[in-house]
C-alpha cells in the first residue's frame, strides 16, 4: 500500500467519523419519543418587556401567538406537569401541552426548562389577561417560604378578599430583601378561582424578620455580578393576614 493510498484512507476515515459525530449530535438534539413525532413544532423567542426588569416570551404555534409577559407572571399551573402534549420544540424533547380545564385557544403550557421540565403558562395574544382584581376566589394556599416549609389553606372569603384588596388598593412600600432569592423569606400564595380552572393566581409574599408580611402581584429577578436582585412593587399586608401566615 502506497503512502498516498494510506493518506486517502486516513482522510476517508476522518470524514466518516465526522459524519457519524454530526449524525449523533443531530440525533441527540432531535431525539423525540416516537409518540410525539407527529406533533407540530412551535418556535420560541424572548425580548425585554415594556415593564422594566421583566422578560416577554413569545411562542408561535400554528397560526396562533402566545405570550408570557408581566401580566402573566402570576398565573401558574395548578398541576405542574401537564400530560396532554399538543406540540413540540424544533429540537429536543420540550413540549407544548394542553391545560386541563382550559381551551388550547386560550392558554397552553410550554416547557421552558433546560435540563428538567419546567412548564410555564402562555396566554393567547388575543385572549385578555386574567382579571384578578375583580375575580372571585374560593380557596387560598400557602406552602411556606424558601427558608421555612409549611402548608396551610383557607376558604375564608374575608381573609381572601383582604389579600386581593391589599394588592388592588394598597400603597407601595420600600422593602429590603437579601441578595439571593434562595436565602430569603420569599414565597407565593396560590389562589383558586372557578373563573380560572386548571390554573392559579399566585401573588408573591415576603415575610420580614419581625413578623410583618408584604404582597406583590409578581416579581422579577435581575442577575448582576453573580448576585440576584428582586424587583417588585411590595405592599404591606394587613395584620390579620400576617397573623394567619405566622400562626402554626
Amino acid at each position: 500500500m502506497t503512502t498516498k493510498t494510506k493518506w486517502l484512507i486516513g482522510v476517508a476515515g476522518v470524514a466518516i467519523a465526522g459524519v457519524a459525530l454530526a449524525a449523533f449530535g443531530w440525533f441527540a438534539l432531535e431525539a423525540v419519543p416516537v409518540t410525539n413525532l407527529h406533533l407540530p413544532k412551535y418556535s420560541f423567542e424572548q425580548t425585554d418587556s415594556a415593564h422594566r426588569w421583566y422578560r416577554r416570551s413569545t411562542v408561535h404555534f400554528g397560526s396562533a401567538v402566545y405570550l408570557n409577559d408581566f401580566e402573566d407572571y402570576s398565573v401558574w399551573l395548578a398541576y405542574p406537569v401537564p400530560t396532554q402534549a399538543i406540540g413540540r420544540a424544533p429540537f429536543g424533547n420540550s413540549l407544548v401541552c394542553a391545560i386541563p380545564g382550559q381551551a388550547p385557544t386560550d392558554y397552553i403550557a410550554v416547557d421552558c426548562g433546560s435540563e428538567m421540565e419546567a412548564y410555564e403558562v402562555f396566554r393567547n395574544a388575543n385572549h385578555p389577561p386574567f382579571d384578578w382584581r375583580h375575580a372571585s376566589f374560593q380557596k387560598m394556599e400557602f406552602a411556606g417560604t424558601m427558608m421555612h416549609t409549611e402548608h396551610k389553606s383557607a376558604t375564608d372569603s374575608t381573609l381572601i378578599g383582604d389579600v386581593i384588596r391589599t394588592l388592588r388598593e394598597g400603597a407601595a412600600a420600600t422593602v429590603s430583601l437579601p441578595a439571593s432569592v434562595n436565602s430569603t423569606n420569599l414565597a407565593r400564595l396560590n389562589l383558586y378561582s372557578d373563573a380560572l380552572p386548571g390554573l392559579m393566581f399566585c401573588p408573591a409574599v415576603y415575610c420580614d424578620s419581625v413578623g410583618g408580611a408584604y404582597l406583590a402581584e409578581n416579581f422579577a429577578v435581575e442577575y448582576v455580578n453573580h448576585t440576584e436582585r428582586i424587583h417588585a412593587q411590595w405592599i404591606a399586608a394587613s395584620a390579620s393576614f400576617a397573623q394567619w401566615l405566622t400562626t402554626p
